[in-house]
């Protein structure tokens, strides 16, 4: 008697590493609106954005027409002619210069108090809102949640194999801690109508409330951009915010806790999270050296020599990548990851690399299974 063949255990997370972005871009607002703007804003504050843009255009514009159109009337009627003398200027109008400067300067002052608290609701975070850790390298963008994760979720898109995925619960206060590693980034995520720049050794933040979803809606996607040119590779400094319900947010950042995972699968996460979007591991050109059939080999640098790289030149490439360049990748600057990976990080990532190489180490023979086979009477 044949047995059913227990079903395969479904993976409810395998929507959210989908490569299917839901960009959020319903047409809305008049011409003008879509030509500034192109989608509608996502959070109440992108909304606040767009209206005080709008109101300063107007302004700007209303005031721009008035003096232009008074200004070529005002030439045309006072106009020099043959055999007229010119008419005398007034010298003073205390009421007109008190009108020109007061209605102007109101309408200023209330662009500058919208604006400024605008900046505020921006910056300012409730207390209860999830902070997150960004930081800013050439060319990537590495978030660290609360518990220590970090993304383990990345698709190809564009001109890059990698790209990654952040996932945000939704209806949420988040905070955003930013630093940069090595040069001025600017976080920039056009849906949420802000930029903010990243500095070495300095903090700044950024906050926001991200939106509810709609019902049935499973997620919804917003691109991340880099808004400070930062070098050749800027134009590939990009990823992606994924909303998503508060109950998959969980299971995803339990998904990415690497509490349990060996020290190769752990190297894994770390290239997949830091390394993938520089160095490749199939042999193919990248902005680094490939890590395929690299370690246990000797290797040319520059200035004439060569190195074996061994789990020595490994880490020390991680904490100083210039210390040993490898020749043909001269000018091309990596980010040190001295205080960014723990030991146990780049242990892995050692452990990882050992495994792309001939010379690695062999892969583990499987287990066999301890049961004797069962015999036909079950014994």
């Amino acid at each position: 008697m044949m047995q059913d063949t227990p079903a395969a255990p479904v993976d409810h997370l395998e929507l959210f590493r989908s490569s299917d972005l839901r960009i959020h871009n319903p047409q809305g607002g008049d011409w003008l609106h879509q030509l500034f703007f192109r989608g509608a804003a996502q959070t109440e504050e992108a909304v606040r954005t767009d209206g005080l843009f709008m109101l300063t255009l107007w302004f700007s514009v209303f005031f721009f027409v008035l003096l232009m159109g008074l200004m070529f009337y005002w030439v045309i009627k006072y106009r020099r002619r043959p055999g007229v003398p010119a008419p005398v200027s007034a010298s003073h109008n205390g009421p007109l210069e008190i009108f020109w400067t007061v209605v102007p300067s109101s309408g200023l002052l209330v662009i500058f108090l919208l604006g400024f608290q605008g900046y505020m609701a921006k910056i300012v975070a409730p207390t209860n809102a999830l902070t997150l850790n960004v930081t800013g390298l050439k060319w990537d963008w590495i978030i660290t949640y609360p518990n220590g994760a970090r993304s383990g979720y990345s698709t190809a898109l564009g001109t890059k194999d990698s790209v990654k995925i952040f996932v945000l619960p939704e209806d949420t206060d988040v905070k955003l801690l930013m630093q940069s590693r090595d040069v001025i980034h600017a976080f920039w995520v056009p849906d949420y109508r802000t930029k903010i720049d990243l500095y070495p050794n300095r903090l700044t933040s950024y906050t926001f409330r991200t939106e509810k979803l709609r019902e049935g809606e499973e997620y919804r996607d917003h691109w991340i951009f880099c808004a400070e040119y930062c070098g050749d590779q800027h134009s590939e400094m990009y990823g992606i915010f994924r909303v998503v319900s508060n109950k998959v947010y969980n299971d995803v950042l339990n998904d990415w806790s690497t509490g349990n995972l060996s020290p190769v699968e752990l190297g894994q996460v770390v290239f997949r999270n830091n390394c993938i979007s520089c160095h490749s591991i199939d042999g193919s050109p990248n902005i680094g050296p490939s890590w395929l059939n690299a370690y246990g080999y000797e290797r040319a640098i520059s200035g004439g020599t060569s190195v074996l790289i061994d789990e020595n030149y490994i880490r020390e490439s991680i904490l100083n990548p210039q210390a040993k360049i490898v020749a043909g990748y001269e000018g091309k600057i990596m980010t040190a990851f001295a205080g960014i990976l723990s030991d146990d990080e780049i242990n892995g990532v050692i452990a990882y690399y050992k495994t792309l190489s001939d010379k690695g180490p062999a892969p583990e023979e499987e287990v066999e299974s301890a049961d004797p086979e069962p015999t036909e009477d079950g014994q």
